[in-house]
């Protein structure tokens, strides 16, 4: 596995270990902060998104985007990646866990077979390792999220180092699109980016 490939399996490891141990899920069907979707569906949806990782397939198109052209992308796909997200929740109701269990072991077979240079992911070409650090940006963000949810008294299920390398791609992001550095660090700017945290900048956030 890659570098990067490591540290996702290394976060999705610890952030899989605090869901059960601060059993995030007895408040499965509480509002989870984002739209519609209960703790349960949010929980499911960090599944959904390391699925992608063994749905991959070569791309065909040589000339791979860059991580944040590919994240803008998620705003006008929100509807479907709801309606996924719910119908995959509806589906495991009742055994969430052990449905995201075996969504992330497909991921991990996926890797360790090893992923194509440029790989076409639903919103388009990428390089493998940025395809990989768009998986482990959504393990950041919604790691967050849950632990926003249940309080900042309790462990954070966020490994610095995996949170450092997302403020990073999202700094470069945010650079590149407006040609000045991004004036957050840390989970500050991955909360800005993703629109966690309100702003006016006009740049923010990135997933838009």
């Amino acid at each position: 596995m890659t570098e990067t490939a490591l540290l996702l399996r290394r976060q999705w490891d610890v952030l899989r270990a605090w869901l059960e141990t601060e059993r995030v899920l007895d408040r499965a069907a509480e509002p989870s902060g984002l739209g519609g979707w209960t703790v349960a569906d949010l929980v499911v949806h960090l599944g959904y998104g390391l699925r992608m990782v063994a749905e991959v397939t070569p791309a065909t198109d040589q000339h791979p985007i860059d991580v944040g052209r590919y994240v803008a992308g998620y705003v006008p796909a929100q509807e479907q990646i709801a309606t996924d997200t719910s119908v995959l929740a509806t589906s495991l109701q009742g055994e969430e866990l052990a449905g995201i269990d075996a969504l992330a072991a497909q991921a991990w077979q996926a890797l360790e077979v090893g992923l194509p240079p440029v790989v076409l992911g639903r919103r388009g070409p990428l390089r493998s390792d940025d395809f990989l650090l768009t998986r482990l940006l959504e393990l950041v963000a919604h790691g967050d999220d849950l632990h926003r949810l249940l309080g900042p008294d309790r462990t954070s299920p966020l490994l610095p180092a995996a949170v450092d390398r997302v403020a990073a791609v999202l700094a470069d992001a945010y650079q590149q699109a407006t040609g000045r550095p991004a004036g957050w660090t840390g989970l500050d700017l991955v909360r800005a980016a993703t629109g966690r945290t309100a702003t006016d900048d006009p740049a923010l956030p990135l997933l838009s």
